[in-house]
């Protein structure tokens, strides 16, 4: 049960849930903006939403027990369970309607309401998908700087490469550019110029999170600020303003970093 659950944050869902009872309160969707008081509009939604989500959590409590129901799609889970959620959800909201807007439901409006209930269960599902989305994306980009910081660290080939450099240029790399029989490094701190293979660098630099672009130019992942065409051709814009050319060869590489 926990592996299943594990996806779901009880302060963030709280946070969810209160702040969709507040801005219901406010705008009054489904009539109760001219039935009701602000006052009871809070109340109202704050038993609507906040009921919804104690059933809600607990067909996920109960569900959570199937291994078939653990295994399946996310997207598959929260699909089912708002359905469900949507049935005894229906029964509260109509007798909220009762208790305080005095209002009845006759048999013919019962789809109605129930479908009432079911956009209150997208909405707020909606934006839980929203926020993993945005958690999920926040906790990959944290995970590869804390790969790319152990490489720079540990990795011999990267240490040589860098013992190379003076230390005022600091250990960011952005890109290396080959000219003859030197390649020019770029760093956050400036630019050197060493003496070696073009080769020979990027072989050093394997596990740095970076690649090759170019016949002559190697860039880091992090520096990427956006790829652009001119002309014909396509460049990359680096964080310290500068453009390279993106070889057709190398494209493909590129746009898998992005």
């Amino acid at each position: 049960m926990k592996s299943f659950l594990k996806e779901y944050s009880w302060q963030r869902e709280m946070l969810i849930s209160i702040s969709t009872v507040f801005i219901f309160a406010f705008i009054g969707p489904f009539g109760t903006f001219y039935d009701l008081s602000f006052f009871m509009r809070l109340v109202f939604w704050a038993v609507a939403v906040l009921g919804c989500g104690a059933i809600f959590w607990s067909i996920v409590y109960f569900f959570s027990h199937f291994k078939i129901f653990k295994n399946s799609s996310k997207y598959l889970r929260y699909s089912f369970i708002v359905f469900l959620t949507t049935i005894p959800a229906t029964v509260l909201i109509y007798y909220n309607n009762v208790f305080f807007r005095n209002i009845t439901f006759p048999l013919e409006k019962l789809p109605w309401l129930w479908s009432t209930v079911f956009i209150i269960g997208i909405t707020i599902t909606s934006l839980h998908l929203f926020s993993n989305f945005a958690k999920s994306l926040s906790n990959k980009a944290k995970h590869k700087k804390e790969v790319a910081k152990i490489a720079i660290e540990t990795d011999k080939d990267i240490l040589r490469f860098m013992d190379r450099l003076p230390k005022k240029l600091g250990r960011k790399l952005i890109s290396l550019s080959s000219h003859d029989h030197h390649v020019d490094v770029q760093t956050d701190k400036g630019v050197e110029m060493i003496y070696m293979k073009f080769s020979d660098a990027i072989k050093e630099l394997q596990n740095y999170p970076g690649l090759r672009i170019h016949r002559s130019h190697w860039i880091a992942s992090d520096a990427i600020i956006k790829v652009k065409k001119s002309g014909r051709k396509w460049v990359v814009k680096l964080n310290n303003g500068s453009e390279l050319p993106i070889s057709k060869r190398y494209k493909s590489d590129v746009d898998l970093v992005l």
